[in-house]
């Protein structure tokens, strides 16, 4: 049996009746919080541009924080472009990525033009996640290492599988989408820090609801897309670079969801760097008060976190949010990291743009550490401080974000765009998403509560 009819065998074995309720809070958890960075991206440039006036025609799907609706594909496309046009969106570890802003801009587009339930809902994005990081597990992390943005490029495939499953496909219409989505899979890591990159996402949402709804209609693909020496395991990994064994064993043994589980960023940056900020900013409310008196800074990271983008410092509003030098800065010298803080006008503090050139980063060679980061201070007396952080907090079930700060972060994105009193109830239908008969009702309640 081919690989891809094997992964959609074990896509429709999977039942949700049997899924532990802890993952199904997971599920509400990292929605709601897709939805409110997608309410925070709705004004952004980025997004403004993805609208693309007289091209698109409308439709029953809601633009999140705007009052237009366009047709199931575009609004996938624009509100992921949205979802992901501040870098704010939930993480996975197996993924290496981002894959609620992939997959529920599909989802909700579908279950808008289908009638379909919360619960429906809810219980695709569970098994839509499960697909995406069995499949990266296969390629991951040279898949990453290689330079290959895994948010689209492996995404695409829980995007995919997750509308078929909404849409009732059978497992050889399931075993299509995937294979469609091979060749519609994209998306480059030197694309990072530009305005590009939330493209990535935006266009992964939009073709993995393609795929589905074209092998529903009968589009098939090979059954060998994957394997075939041409074939994208081959093309994007290489030989020798992948374990395809490793995308088929312990399906929902437990659900990804739970373990290792998805990550929900604190800070509106990179992920890779959020371990360095919470030490910053503890050694900030400790013994370093005063960034003035600082004279070094040496981070210690993961190799996989300290890529060259990160090393770099911040040029412009957009690449600061892959900057560690950065945001420890702003760690350091604020004791915080906000959203204001990647705004242009923040870029011209003299103090973080002093920190920010005392900063030197090391390797580290601990795999169990990898999310992980040290960070030592030398102040102009000579002391020397240290701070150790094993994991970033939001750090899926290991150091999960507690509920009050994801219900205030939520609130803080979708205050661009809602009421104050509408953001409050959108919250709360969010945290009951699975028990509404349509998720029709969010979105309702979403456009009424547009500003």
């Amino acid at each position: 049996m081919s690989l891809s009819r094997e992964l959609a065998k074990r896509v429709v074995a999977l039942d949700p009746a049997r899924f532990d309720p802890e993952a199904v809070k997971w599920a509400r958890n990292a929605i709601a919080d897709m939805i409110g960075c997608t309410l925070l991206g709705a004004p952004t440039e980025t997004a403004e541009a993805s609208l693309m006036p007289g091209i698109y025609g409308p439709g029953p799907c809601l633009l999140l924080g705007r009052k237009e609706r366009l047709g199931m594909l575009d609004a996938a496309f624009v509100n992921g472009t949205a979802g992901h046009a501040l870098d704010y969106d939930d993480t996975s570890k197996s993924l290496s990525g981002h894959p609620t802003v992939i997959i529920i801009p599909g989802l909700l587009a579908l279950a808008e033009a289908t009638g379909a339930s919360g619960k429906d809902l809810t219980d695709a994005y569970i098994i839509g996640v499960e697909a995406a990081t069995r499949f990266a597990r296969g390629v991951n992390f040279q898949h990453y290492e290689k330079g290959w943005h895994p948010t689209a490029t492996l995404g695409i495939f829980g995007a995919a599988v997750a509308a078929s499953v909404l849409l009732k496909s059978d497992e050889a219409q399931i075993a299509s989408a995937i294979s469609i989505s091979a060749s519609l899979a994209s998306g480059i890591k030197a694309n990072f820090g530009t305005s590009t990159k939330p493209l990535h996402a935006g266009i992964a949402a939009r073709n993995g609801l393609f795929a589905a709804l074209m092998a529903a209609r009968g589009v098939n693909g090979s059954p060998v897309a994957l394997e075939h020496p041409q074939g994208f395991l081959e093309v994007f990994n290489g030989a020798g670079n992948y374990d395809a064994d490793r995308m088929l064993v312990n399906w929902a043994e437990p659900l990804d969801l739970l373990a290792p589980g998805i990550s929900i960023k604190k800070y509106p940056c990179v992920y890779s760097v959020h371990g360095a900020i919470d030490a910053a900013i503890q050694l900030h409310d400790g013994p370093v008060a005063d960034s003035t008196a600082v004279a070094d800074v040496l981070v210690r990271m993961h190799p996989r976190r300290l890529l060259p983008h990160v090393r770099n410092p911040a040029t412009s509003a957009l690449n600061a949010k892959f900057s560690l030098p950065y945001s420890v800065s702003r760690g350091l010298v604020n004791g915080a990291v906000l959203l204001e803080h990647f705004e242009d006008a923040a870029l011209n503090d003299p103090e973080v743009t002093r920190v920010m050139g005392l900063i030197r980063m090391e390797p580290h060679d601990d795999d169990a550490n990898d999310y992980g980061a040290e960070v030592v201070v030398t102040l102009r007396d000579g002391t020397l401080l240290r701070q150790s952080v094993a994991a970033p907090l939001g750090r899926g079930p290991e150091t999960p974000l507690p509920q009050e700060m994801l219900e205030a972060k939520f609130a803080d994105c979708a205050r661009r765009t809602l009421t104050d009193d509408g953001a409050a109830t959108i919250f709360a239908l969010l945290m009951r998403l699975d028990a509404l008969p349509r998720a029709t009702d969010l979105t309702d309640a979403i456009e009424a509560a547009t500003r």
